[in-house]
């Protein structure tokens, strides 16, 4: 398999991603995605997706980590589906895609709206996504 077979493009990034393409886009500028120019355009080894499962990017210690609410041992904090977003570069719409699959911790009220769990802005996958 050749390193070709392995990048991404910003847009197919950004779909796999539930970012948009000019979140992924600033994103590869500012180097919180690993990514390269070729042939004038943005190419993502597709590990960028998952590195952020499994462990924080490389490119992150220089920054000092961002102060996350602690929530009490009796409540548990929760974020509507646009206060989440706007914690973190996800759009409203790729907040509730990592809900439904499983990708951040939250629930459904009887009425239907999805809350997210404050422990969300924890993962790994999210740590990443934070806005300053």
């Amino acid at each position: 398999m050749g390193q070709q077979d392995n990048l991404l493009t910003a847009k197919e990034f950004a779909a796999q991603s539930g970012l948009t393409v000019n979140q992924v886009t600033k994103m590869l500028r500012a180097e919180k995605i690993k990514g390269q120019k070729q042939s004038g355009k943005w190419m993502i080894p597709a590990s960028e997706l998952t590195s952020s499962d499994s462990q924080p990017p490389a490119a992150k210690p220089a920054q000092a980590p961002a102060p996350k609410p602690a929530p009490s041992p009796g409540a548990s904090q929760t974020y509507s589906v646009p206060e989440f977003s706007a914690k973190t570069y996800l759009t409203e719409t790729g907040v509730l895609r990592w809900l439904k699959q499983g990708r951040l911790q939250g629930n459904q009220t009887s009425d239907g709206q999805w809350q997210v769990d404050a422990a969300s802005l924890e993962l790994p996958a999210v740590q990443h996504l934070l806005r300053s």
